[in-house]
């Protein structure tokens, strides 16, 4: 049976204190566990609705106890948001690095994300390499960035001889 009282003894740093029902004398004994998460905490004379049950050593406490008159306390926009933004980037990097292992199932998962990264940079930075130069082995290759600027812009075969998606390993990008 659901029970109404007030809060007349209330102990903030040890969590617990004691409810008087309405229309009675004897106190009753309520832990700040038994309030419903997300209500706030009680305060001295704040008003609540209460179930009794006896505890491991036969005394009575309150429990399942919620405050009259409070409503959930509301989780913050920003965070919220900022944890739906961290996991929508967490999934585009992991989904772009999935792209990668299935564009080149032979490679590695360290060997991708070090040639996504060498790759950005060999076509960002270096716009004077051009496919059709006749370069197609590492020996004809200057750097790593180029070797990735062929292997991937122009499909240069047989220089990633592992297949792992790096190309020139023993000679460039070592």
């Amino acid at each position: 049976m659901r029970l109404q009282g007030k809060v007349i003894e209330w102990n903030d740093e040890r969590g617990f204190g004691f409810i008087v029902q309405n229309g009675a004398s004897s106190r009753t004994f309520v832990h700040v566990s038994a309030f419903r998460k997300n209500r706030g905490r009680p305060l001295l004379g704040s008003l609540v609705t209460y179930e009794i049950r006896r505890d491991d050593k036969g005394r009575l406490q309150a429990v399942a106890a919620d405050l009259i008159g409070s409503t959930p306390s509301k989780q913050s926009f920003t965070g919220a948001f900022s944890f739906v933004l961290g996991g929508l980037a967490l999934l585009l990097m992991f989904g772009y690095v999935g792209y990668v292992r299935f564009s080149n199932p032979n490679s590695t998962i360290s060997a991708s994300v070090y040639k996504i990264v060498s790759a950005r940079d060999a076509l960002r930075s270096h716009p004077e390499f051009q496919c059709g130069s006749g370069k197609n082995s590492c020996s004809k290759m200057t750097s790593c960035a180029e070797a990735l600027f062929h292997q991937e812009r122009c499909k240069v075969p047989n220089m990633d001889g592992d297949r792992d998606g790096i190309p020139c390993e023993q000679q460039l990008c070592n």
